[in-house]
Order: structure tokens, then C-alpha cells, then sequence
């Protein structure tokens, strides 16, 4: 975080010389290939990629839905690596390679501002979900986002515009993911759980009260639990999503209890960096 803060003029995101943003500006003075002591650099695609051991990590956007009319209304971020010979690591083993909870922590941000830099530079033009790793929520000792927070201010970029999504391995530790759940609000920024049963999702939405709440549809739901936790969200301002939607049964189910978001297979494959660039430079076109 500290290269980014280091390397921005300006008062958050204001206009410096030649009407450019503190985000432009940043941009501007991101290498085009890997340099040391630099942990972020430009490819000649336009994508920026972050450098962790011996690979480069950039960011896929993995699109959240209306289902009725599949219009995309938020992205989510998702680490895709490459390496040395080509073959990147799974995400997964990436954050393996954390042994300690200061590279944990670094690594998690790292991939965070990642995220940021590509959903804003490719013109992205929704909300932008970014997950926290399950390991940094204990290796935090308290202002969770604080960190993040000021990093976006000092580019400029919306707090308004993210959503950091909470992992759901915390919903077992309650006083954790409460404490957790309250510095991110602190810090200007909306919250996303996620629920695997009725139960779960019940006790989410009574004592966390995220703005949103993700339901595992790879799991079991019947009908009457779905059409009772959406009368339920209602109630509470909780916004539900379906997530992991693999096949048209599932979204047609989500669409009779009421509840009208999603993410998955049936949502739309998740977007490289061109490709949303490229989808934002066709809904920008005029009409002919």
C-alpha cells in the first residue's frame, strides 16, 4: 500500500495539470514491465499486474446479474496468475505461499488494489466486489479497510463504488465477523456475506445486517425457505443474491421467492481486463 500512497500528488482524485485526475496521473507513472522495488507495473495490454514471488497477478471480473433481463450490475474481482513459464498458480496456492500474516496481509491488499486499478482503468462501470482472505481477518488487529480506504482516497477512486465481501469460513466465529462487518462500514465501505443454509442466512441477517447476503444455490433451498428469508431481507434493507447459479431451475426459483440478483455459470462467464474494457467501449458508442 505504501508504494501506492507514496506515489500519488494531489489531493484525492482532484484535477492537477492538464485537467488529468490523481488516478490518471498514477497511471502514468506505472512501469511497463517489471522493475525492482516496484510491486505494480502496466503490460502492453493496458492491465496492471502485481508482482508476488515469481508471478504476476492481474484480475478477471466475474459479472453479478438482474435475472430477468441478465443486465450486469456489479463485478467481482478475482486473482488470475501468471508466471515465468507461462503457467500460473491457482489463487488458492498463491496465498499459500503467505507462511506469515505480514505477507498474508500484503498479498490480500496487493491483490485488492489490483482489482481497483484494472475494474477503474478498463472503465468499469458498477460496483466492484473484492473479497478479503479468511487469514487476514485474524491477522488484523482492528480497523479492517483503514488501509484500503486510504489507498483508493489517494487515487481518487469512489468509496461508494466497492463492496468487500466478508469470507464465509468468519460466520463461525460471530464476535469476529460483528467487529470485522463494523470497521469495514467505518471506513465507508458497503459489506457482502455469505450464507450456505436457511439457518445461517437467518442469523446473518439478525445480527450482521449486511447490505448484502450471498446464497450458495449449490446447496439445498426449498422454496418456502427462500420466499421466507426474502420477506425477511425486506424487512432488514438486505439486499439478496444468488450465487453459484449452475443452471436455469435455480434462477427460475431465486425469481419466484422475489429475490432478482445473481452470479455464475448462467450469469456470464467472468471478464479479463480487455474484454470489460471492450464492453464498456460498446455501451459507450452513440447511436448511429
Amino acid at each position: 500500500m505504501a508504494s501506492v500512497n507514496e506515489s500519488v500528488d494531489g489531493e484525492h482524485g482532484q484535477n492537477g495539470e492538464g485537467g488529468q485526475s490523481a488516478f490518471e496521473r498514477y497511471l502514468d507513472t506505472l512501469p511497463s514491465r517489471p522493475e525492482p522495488g516496484r510491486q505494480l507495473w502496466r503490460d502492453a495490454r493496458g492491465q496492471v499486474q502485481g508482482q508476488y514471488y515469481h508471478c504476476s497477478l492481474t484480475s478477471v471480473f466475474e459479472p453479478l446479474v438482474t435475472l430477468a433481463d441478465r443486465e450486469v450490475v456489479a463485478h467481482e474481482g478475482a486473482v488470475h496468475t501468471y508466471a515465468e513459464d507461462g503457467v500460473g498458480l491457482a489463487a488458492w496456492k498463491l496465498f499459500a505461499m503467505a507462511a506469515d500474516d505480514a505477507s498474508l496481509v500484503s498479498l490480500d491488499r496487493l491483490s485488492r488494489l489490483v482489482h481497483a486499478i484494472n475494474y477503474f482503468s478498463a472503465g468499469g462501470g458498477h460496483k466492484l466486489v473484492l473479497n478479503v482472505h479468511n487469514r487476514l481477518l485474524a491477522a488484523v488487529a482492528d480497523d479492517h479497510g483503514a488501509a484500503f480506504r486510504r489507498a483508493l482516497q489517494s487515487l481518487g477512486l469512489p468509496l461508494e463504488r466497492f463492496v468487500i465481501q466478508v469470507p464465509a469460513s468468519a460466520n463461525d466465529d460471530l464476535p469476529l465477523l460483528l467487529h470485522v462487518v463494523g470497521n469495514y462500514r467505518r471506513n465507508g465501505f458497503a459489506v457482502s456475506l455469505q450464507a450456505s443454509d436457511p439457518a445461517e442466512a437467518g442469523a446473518l441477517m439478525a445480527h450482521a445486517l449486511p447490505d448484502w447476503l450471498k446464497l450458495d444455490m449449490r446447496r439445498t433451498w426449498t422454496d418456502r425457505q427462500l420466499s421466507g428469508l426474502r420477506a425477511s431481507a425486506a424487512d432488514a434493507g438486505v439486499t439478496l443474491i444468488g450465487r453459484r447459479l449452475q443452471d436455469e431451475l435455480s434462477v427460475e426459483r431465486l425469481q419466484a421467492a422475489g429475490i432478482g440478483l445473481g452470479q455464475g455459470v448462467v450469469a456470464g462467464a467472468p471478464l479479463s481486463v480487455r474484454e470489460l474494457h471492450a464492453t464498456h467501449d460498446e455501451t459507450s458508442k452513440e447511436p448511429a
